[in-house]
């Protein structure tokens, strides 16, 4: 089971993320020449990410512990879907 979650996402939107993290990455570079360091970092950062993003299809808002809704399986086998509670 991945820790990241692949969310369904459609071509355009992986060319708008590429879109941001060029234009994110082009900030970070200009932050980088004037020595805004404070800036720099955390923008490319910020554009490793959105090209990350682009490329795996991953959503930030996809968390590891949800899952899809699965149709019902047909061999009747009961499966451990739900969550556990240690309380």
């Amino acid at each position: 089971m991945s820790l990241l979650r692949v969310c369904t996402i459609t071509r355009g939107e992986r060319i708008a993320r590429w879109a941001a993290a060029v234009f994110v990455a082009a900030i970070a570079g200009s932050a980088a020449t004037t020595g805004v360091w404070a800036l720099a970092l955390p923008a490319s950062l910020g554009a490793l990410l959105l090209a990350a993003m682009a490329i795996t299809g991953w959503c930030p808002g996809v968390a590891a512990t949800e899952s899809a809704d699965a149709a019902p399986n047909t061999l009747g086998i009961p499966e451990a879907r739900q969550r556990i509670d240690l309380d």
